[in-house]
């Protein structure tokens, strides 16, 4: 339970910071909308503790961000660092302990660092509403909220796509809408691959 809690004022705090981000560089270049950065796919593995025992959820991920800022290069004389705002819309299917569906959107913000030209760390957080059907002591299920932490690598195969690999931290509870509210904390292995605008 205080994974859960460390994991929504994370989160809850990224998501706050998303307007203010957006109109400080709206108002830098004269518009309020960004164009697409960055569109991907990820698919991961994950394991979680439920009442039942072991709930193993799979991620498919759209991932699509919209660049906020880049800051002057740093390591690498032709990148520039760069936060951006991302949505990642997901249908993951839960194989065990009963096949189930997980679905929503997850809303984010991600700083990217690169190390050199061909590779980048970045850190991430998202929150966004939910819907399972897991049938669990440990959680209601229907509508949910997912919050989500993760941090990763990105190797560039060309100048404008790569491969990354990444580690997630999730949980899924309903803010004590419905009871049983224990929430399902998870963790992700997962890769993907990305195209950058």
């Amino acid at each position: 339970m205080r994974f859960g809690a460390f994991l929504n004022a994370c989160v809850a705090l990224t998501v706050l910071t998303i307007p203010v981000a957006a109109d400080r560089v709206g108002a830098e270049v004269g518009q309020a909308c960004f164009p697409v950065s960055e569109s991907g796919v990820v698919m991961g593995y994950g394991a979680g503790d439920i009442e039942e025992g072991k709930c193993r959820p799979l991620l498919m991920i759209w991932h699509v961000g919209f660049n906020l800022k880049e800051f002057s290069p740093g390591q690498s004389e032709a990148r520039g660092n760069a936060i951006s705002f991302f949505l990642e819309p997901q249908v993951n299917p839960v194989v065990t302990p009963s096949t189930d569906v997980e679905f929503g959107i997850g809303i984010g913000l991600k700083y990217m660092h690169y190390i050199t030209d061909r590779l980048s760390i970045y850190c991430m957080a998202s929150v966004g509403p939910h819907w399972m059907t897991l049938q669990t002591e440990s959680q209601a299920n229907g509508f949910v909220f997912s919050d989500m932490a993760g941090v990763g690598l990105l190797i560039f195969l060309t100048y404008r796509s790569a491969l990354n690999m990444e580690f997630r931290a999730r949980h899924l509870s309903n803010a004590s809408l419905a009871e049983p509210n224990g929430g399902v904390n998870s963790c992700f292995g997962a890769v993907g691959y990305s195209v950058f605008f």
